[in-house]
């Protein structure tokens, strides 16, 4: 009450404000302080822009500069042959790592369905003699109603043919011992029917989700992978095409040269048959199976739950016997395809 008296004094007062005005004044303190936090955070934006702004600037006067560098490299005809090996080296590379991507998922997809098979098989093959089991439980089951009933028919009918008074007794006891087997008979009625119940639901139980491909399952895949890798290496021996399209993947094409422009136009040439070899669906995999077993002979693994082998136990490929000008130097003790990551291989492997 003096709270309501107090404020309607204020209001009489000169220069009180009206309740409409201080709402107003809420308001607009609100927004104010909305309109500021919406300000900074166009600031920040706008900040984050100029620095895109400027990355991308200095981006594209890098491709410019390296833009203006290759042509003057590619309009000098003494060295821009080179730069045709290099590009074609990439070609191979590149080729040679999408066919072993594409083999591998196939294996993987192989193995992948041949294991779901084998789960499938193995389910059902439980659920049957579970299934079986239930069978021969149900029957004894079953039986044992069966037997209850009839017992049970022949007590009823031996109760109902005592009569007298002189068969009082007997009736009760001949009256409790067939209750005894009313309830013999129930729980064994009850047993037959929670049998049925749980043999339904097994039957009807689907397989379960396949979890994915095993330890062994992976294994098996990434050795033939590993195998397939070494086969691509030994197939592009030739004038060394396997090292030099790997060196390609650490020089830069200014810093590699591959002797005189006779001996680029062989390598050229060689290219030319390794790129059709590549790109030939019809490939040759003879020979492969004695590889990927040698490998998988071979090959041991740090722990029980690794997938890749140890680098040193799938052995080294001897290197090339007439190596070209530019060959790269490194491993001349032979070439170990998971070392040097040939083929992007380990993109391929299952971890």
């Amino acid at each position: 009450m003096a709270i309501s008296r107090l404020s309607n004094i204020r209001q009489l007062l000169p220069g009180a404000r009206q309740p409409e005005q201080d709402e107003r004044l809420l308001q607009l303190f609100w927004n104010r302080a909305e309109l500021k936090k919406e300000l900074t955070r166009l600031q920040d934006e706008r900040i984050k822009l100029l620095e895109q702004i400027r990355n991308q600037e200095t981006a594209t006067a890098r491709a410019k500069e390296h833009v203006q560098v290759l042509e003057e490299y590619l309009g000098n005809p003494e060295i821009a042959v080179h730069a045709l090996v290099y590009f074609q080296l990439r070609a191979v590379w590149r080729t040679a790592g999408a066919r072993v991507g594409r083999f591998a998922d196939q294996l993987r997809q192989q193995q992948t369905d041949r294991e779901q098979r084998r789960q499938v098989i193995e389910f059902d093959q439980t659920r049957r003699r579970e299934l079986a089991d239930f069978d021969r439980r149900i029957n004894d089951a079953r039986s044992r109603a069966d037997m209850l009933e009839a017992q049970l028919k022949l007590m009823t009918a031996k109760l109902a043919a005592m009569r007298g008074f002189w068969n009082y007794f007997r009736r009760r006891r001949l009256a409790d011992e067939i209750e005894a087997e009313r309830a013999q008979w129930d729980q064994a009625v009850t047993l037959v029917t929670d049998l049925s119940d749980d043999r339904t639901n097994l039957e009807e139980t689907p397989p379960p989700e396949f979890d994915g491909i095993t330890v062994d399952g992976r294994r098996v895949v990434n050795t033939a992978v590993i195998a397939y890798a070494q086969q691509l290496v030994t197939s592009l021996t030739a004038g060394g095409l396997a090292m030099l399209a790997k060196e390609t993947t650490s020089k830069r094409l200014f810093d590699v040269r591959y002797g005189s422009p006779t001996e680029c136009a062989r390598l050229m040439t060689l290219l030319r048959d390794a790129l059709a070899m590549l790109k030939d669906e019809n490939e040759n995999l003879a020979g492969l199976k004695e590889r990927t077993d040698a490998v998988r002979a071979s090959a041991s693994y740090r722990s029980d739950a690794d997938t890749v082998p140890l680098t040193d136990s799938i052995g080294t490929l001897p290197l090339p016997t007439s190596p070209v000008s530019g060959l790269e130097t490194a491993n001349r003790a032979g070439v170990n395809v998971l070392v040097d990551d040939y083929w992007d291989l380990y993109q391929s492997l299952l971890q």
